[in-house]
Formats: C-alpha cells, sequence, structure tokens
C-alpha cells in the first residue's frame, strides 16, 4: 500500500473517532459517575455492549463464564485479528481513579473506527471487555477461557502521569490472611486470651524488616481490614490483604514463599491459628513488544504527541495485562491525563480522570491504536514480525 494512501487512511480513522466522540464521552461519563468494582460492572459491559452492536458488531455478552465480560467482533475475511482491551472496573473506594472509564472508551472507539476499513483490508477487529483488573485477574479468566487463541495482537491504553510507549508492570499476587485466636476480658482475664492482633502485629513487623533484604523493585505492602471489637476484649480474629510483587514471576514467588513463612510463624509464636489464601492467580510482568511499540509512537507522533522515554520500572505497578502479554505480543502504553506530580490512584487522578484532558487523552489513544491496528491490517507481515519477536522474548 502507498505510502499516501496510508496517510489518507489514517487522517479517515482520526475523523471517524472525532465523529464518535459524543457517543465515547457520553458512556466514559456514565461509567465514571456509576463506578462499579471488579466483576460488578453490569451497567458499564451492558453499555458497552449497545453502542458495539449498534455499530454492526457480534456481541456475546458473559464470556467465560463471566456475566460482565464480553467479546465484540467484526470480521471480513482470514486476515489477522486485531483486539482492543477495554477496562470498566473502579477501584474499592474511590471509583475510577485509575481511568478505566477512558481505558474502556478509548479501545471501543479504535475498534469501532478500524473495523470500518475491514471492506479494504480482510481480518477480524475485536473490542474485549476485560472485568476486575483492579484485583481479580478478569484477563487470566479470559485466557483460561480461551478467548486469546485466535487473537494475533492485542493493545489497549492505560492514562497516567506520563505519555511513554513502553511501560513496565510487576507480576503481583494478592493474599488474604486471616488469624485466630481466642476472646477474653483484656483487664480482668487477659491470660485465658490469645490476640489475634498481636500475631498481625508480629507479621507486619516482620514484613518490614524482610522489605530491607528484598531485590531491587520488588514490592510487599498491605492493610488489616479487621482488628478487634472493643478496647477491653482481646482480639479475636485479625484479618486483611497484602500484595507481594516483583519484576519477575520466579522471584515473586521465592518472595510469597518468605511471607507466607512470617505469617505461619506469628501464628505460632502467639498460639494463633492463621489461614491464607489467594484471591486470584498471579499476575505476571507485563512484556513490550518492540513492533507493535514502534507502530504506536509513529502514530502519536502522527498527531502531533511526543512520548516520552521511559525509564524501566519507573514507578511500575501491576496489571493483567502481563498475563496477556505472554500469550499474545501487545502493548500497554501511557497518555499523560495529569501533572506529574499526581499520584495514581488517589483523588487527584479520580479529578483527571473526569476531565477534559482526561477524555482528550481517550481520543488521542484511540486514534493511535486505531492506526495502529490498520498498519497491522494493511500490512500483516507486520503482524508475523510481532509474533517472530514474541516467541523469540
Amino acid at each position: 500500500m502507498a505510502q499516501a494512501s496510508t496517510g489518507q487512511l489514517k487522517d479517515q480513522l482520526g475523523a471517524r473517532i472525532d465523529s464518535l466522540r459524543p457517543d465515547l464521552e457520553r458512556i466514559g461519563r456514565q461509567i465514571y459517575a456509576n463506578p462499579e468494582i471488579g466483576y460488578e460492572e453490569r451497567q458499564a459491559a451492558g453499555w458497552l455492549s449497545e453502542l458495539l452492536r449498534r455499530q454492526g458488531f457480534s456481541v456475546e455478552l458473559g464470556v467465560a463464564e463471566t456475566p460482565t465480560a464480553f467479546v465484540a467482533t467484526r470480521r471480513n475475511g482470514s486476515g489477522p485479528t486485531v483486539a482492543f482491551l477495554a477496562e470498566y472496573d473502579a477501584l474499592r473506594g474511590l471509583g475510577h481513579g485509575c481511568g478505566h472509564n477512558l481505558i474502556a472508551m478509548a479501545s471501543t472507539g479504535a475498534g469501532i473506527a478500524l473495523a470500518e476499513i475491514l471492506d479494504q483490508f480482510p481480518g477480524r477487529v475485536q473490542v474485549i471487555g476485560t472485568p476486575a483488573e483492579e484485583g481479580g485477574g478478569g484477563k487470566i479468566r479470559l485466557i483460561q477461557g480461551g478467548i486469546f487463541q485466535e487473537v494475533d495482537v492485542a493493545m489497549m491504553f492505560h492514562p497516567d502521569t506520563k505519555t511513554q510507549v513502553l511501560h513496565w508492570a510487576l507480576a503481583v499476587t494478592h493474599l488474604h490472611f486471616e488469624f485466630t485466636g481466642r476472646a477474653a476480658h483484656a483487664s480482668g482475664d487477659p491470660e485465658k486470651g490469645i490476640n489475634a492482633l498481636d500475631a498481625f502485629v508480629l507479621a507486619y513487623n516482620a514484613i518490614s524488616m524482610l522489605r530491607q533484604h528484598i531485590k531491587e523493585g520488588a514490592r510487599v505492602h498491605g492493610f488489616l481490614i479487621e482488628g478487634g471489637t472493643a478496647p477491653n476484649i482481646v482480639p479475636e480474629r485479625t484479618r486483611g490483604e497484602f500484595l507481594v510483587r516483583a519484576r519477575d514471576e520466579a522471584y515473586m514467588q521465592e518472595l510469597v514463599q518468605k511471607v507466607k513463612n512470617i505469617f505461619q510463624a506469628a501464628a505460632l509464636a502467639t498460639g494463633c491459628s492463621v489461614n491464607l489464601s489467594f484471591g486470584e492467580d498471579p499476575y505476571t510482568d507485563l512484556r513490550n513488544n518492540g513492533v507493535l511499540a514502534r507502530l504506536f509512537e509513529e502514530n502519536l507522533k502522527r498527531l502531533g504527541i511526543d512520548p516520552v522515554e521511559g525509564v524501566p520500572w519507573e514507578n511500575a505497578g501491576s496489571t493483567d495485562m502481563g498475563n496477556v502479554s505472554h500469550v499474545v505480543p501487545a502493548i500497554h502504553p501511557t497518555l499523560a491525563i495529569a501533572p506529574s506530580d499526581v499520584a495514581g490512584h488517589s483523588q487527584a487522578f479520580l479529578e483527571a480522570s473526569g476531565s477534559l484532558r482526561g477524555y482528550q487523552a481517550m481520543i488521542d489513544a484511540a486514534k493511535a491504536l486505531a492506526m495502529t491496528g490498520a498498519d497491522l491490517l494493511a500490512d500483516p507481515s507486520l503482524v508475523e514480525n510481532a509474533k517472530l519477536e514474541f516467541r523469540r522474548a
């Protein structure tokens, strides 16, 4: 395909996304105003499914035995399958302080626009609705349910305080703990009690000591949900959650074992029993596909957006997109919606996710994603190059 016609095609994609903006922003604001936590995103999944059906997609809601997950598909012929991943779950207690309302609409807009060129370039375009990224591992369920078996490349964007193409994410395990002791009058009969709060304090302090001796980039952090019922009762039960993160899954599992040993030792020292459980399969580290990343960067620059060069592992969190990136070639670039001093998962970031700047980033991301998809449909050898790099990695 000639360069001039490629440029014209991308201009058409950009114009189509501009025309979709009223719908994209309206639904994005509905999702923002009605936050739903993981696996409870019924309204969000319904709004997105309805829009995609109106745009000619066949939509299967409730895939992989997950009521709030969906796959929307438009196909023409047997070319590559390009998937855009939509997240739409909110944070517990904070709403859309991670900007998933913007992610959902950028991927949806990119999919709608790209599907309209399938009459020129055979292939398949999918928008995959992936619930419960904020703990819950929705994408892992979809992987296990076979949703990615016929996907050639998977892409999404994430709002951030920096615009950068390469994104790093840590492997993570979500651990739930519960210590059980024995209640007693804290003044009259303290010797008859077994203090479950003491067990937690021992475990928490031991984890704090462990932090000096873990590898660069690894993280262990958590909180207490229940620590007792009254000051004059020896706490009979404590429970909470911890996350264990590392730059690769092998070292994360090594740390998980150390943390489990700490909780078991704290139980032994205090006479409590302890129950440890895991909420979902671990999230893996994120692999950036260089072929896709270069295409996305070129398309950002086409839009007049110059990304910064990412610093590996700087301010890294975790995402189940990491698991997807171990299954198919994938990218997870970021676009800035707030100043660099704004923390993620904060009130300030929540406000940015509903701002004009946030919705402009959503549109810019949709355009860059759609244009990258157009590169792949127009030249399927790029898909093969991305797969070759993926296999080598």
